[in-house]
């Protein structure tokens, strides 16, 4: 029984990884390059610089329902329609910020509505992937991305056609969230529980944890933007590119940490945490040498124009964000267990300084004062969450097995 278990969290973990890196193939490999290079990396910075606000506005938002409606399994049971006061809320709060925040930057009351909009659409397509983790249904996961992945491809034809970057990502969205419309059950009515209130509290701890989280890893393209100019967002998009791409491959292991621990009943041993940790290290290790070596070879094929500004930061701008990666799989472990405040408190601290500094050395040091400052902060975070999980007596005891 054991081992069909292991070999099934092996092959959705295969799944869910897969299904990361063909989105950013797509994206990454295809899509911004190609923009860069017909458009220019003004353009590719704009366009890196709204969507890291979708990044952080209904991202955060999609993911703290997702999250809980994990969560919330391992104590009681709930309903789509317990969840559905809560989506149309957030929903609206999106819509809202993300329209007011397209027109103060771009002054077109149209293009203001489509992002508004969109970032509606983003939101649910965020949500819907809880469909496939409640189900335990990774294949599903996987076929649901690559639908999206070629949404963005018929998306960017759209865009080469029309000069709407909007097309690119709201045609996989839209695709996404009408397949789980259709053929899912997240979205049909099957009565209420009485949650609503449960929901509300648990939302709002894991949203403010969530939302400091995004916010800070897609900072840096908001400030550069503010402080420098838009090439340079595309430039330190380049260097930064095969570190962040590994972030999100990892961030499927994250997920499935939530998925597998929030299952009635579960837990995870002290030893079983050591090897975890152990594991993380040794990968983190070989991610950040992947990195280091990969980058300047990908800087060279797809942005050579300059290749010669960006390469100093390579060392340093990859090793903040290996170790942002490592931190964030401790954060899942502490999440699984219930430990809502204590991740919201280290969230919320960690981001806090984040954003001060950042704004402060990006003005005085511009990249290197980003670098430096990402650096830090995550060795701080990860210092203080793997802390939390071996020594605080309250993680301890409450899923945590000696």
């Amino acid at each position: 029984m054991e081992k069909k278990k292991g070999v099934k969290a092996a092959n959705d973990l295969i799944y869910t990884v897969l299904a990361t890196v063909i989105m950013q193939v797509v994206l990454q490999l295809i899509i911004y390059p190609l923009t860069t290079h017909f458009c220019g990396k003004g353009v590719t910075g704009n366009i890196l610089y709204f969507i890291g606000i979708i990044y952080i506005v209904p991202q955060a938002l999609g993911t703290s329902l997702h999250n809980v409606r994990l969560m919330m399994r391992k104590e009681q049971e709930v309903t789509n329609y317990d969840f559905a006061p809560h989506i149309a809320v957030f929903a609206a709060v999106s819509a809202v910020v993300c329209g007011l925040i397209g027109f103060a930057d771009n002054k077109d009351p149209v293009f203001s509505i489509a992002y508004a909009l969109f970032s509606v659409v983003y939101l649910l397509r965020i949500y819907s992937a809880v469909e496939f983790r409640l189900t335990l249904k990774f294949k599903g996961y996987f076929l649901y991305f690559c639908a999206i992945s070629a949404g963005y491809l018929i998306g960017f034809g759209l865009f080469l056609l029309t000069d709407i970057w909007l097309f690119i990502f709201a045609v996989g969205e839209v695709l996404a969230v009408a397949y789980i419309f259709i053929y899912g059950r997240l979205f049909k009515n099957d009565g209420k529980t009485g949650s609503t209130g449960r929901i509300t509290k648990t939302v709002t701890m894991v949203l403010l944890s969530t939302i400091v989280r995004d916010c800070v890893n897609q900072f840096d393209r908001v400030i550069i933007k503010q402080s420098i100019s838009e090439d340079v967002v595309t430039q330190y998009n380049a260097v930064s590119l095969i570190s962040k791409t590994i972030q999100m491959l990892v961030q499927p292991v994250s997920s499935l940490i939530l998925t597998y621990l929030t299952v009635k009943d579960a837990s995870i041993t002290r030893k079983q945490l050591l090897k975890f940790t152990c594991v993380a290290l040794g990968c983190g290790a070989v991610f950040y040498c992947a990195s280091i070596v990969g980058t300047p070879i990908f800087v060279r094929l797809f942005y050579p124009s300059f290749y010669n500004e960006v390469m100093q930061y390579n060392l340093i701008v990859n090793l903040g964000l290996i170790v942002g990666f490592l931190s964030t799989m401790f954060m899942s472990i502490l999440l699984s267990q219930g430990k809502t405040a204590i991740q919201m408190t280290i969230q919320s601290v960690w981001g806090a300084g984040y954003i001060v500094a950042a704004y402060y050395f990006v003005g005085q040091y511009q990249i290197w004062g980003l670098a430096y400052v990402t650096l830090v902060a995550n060795m701080l975070k990860l210092a203080a969450s793997v802390s939390f999980i071996f020594y605080d007596k309250k993680v301890k005891t409450q899923g945590v097995i000696n």
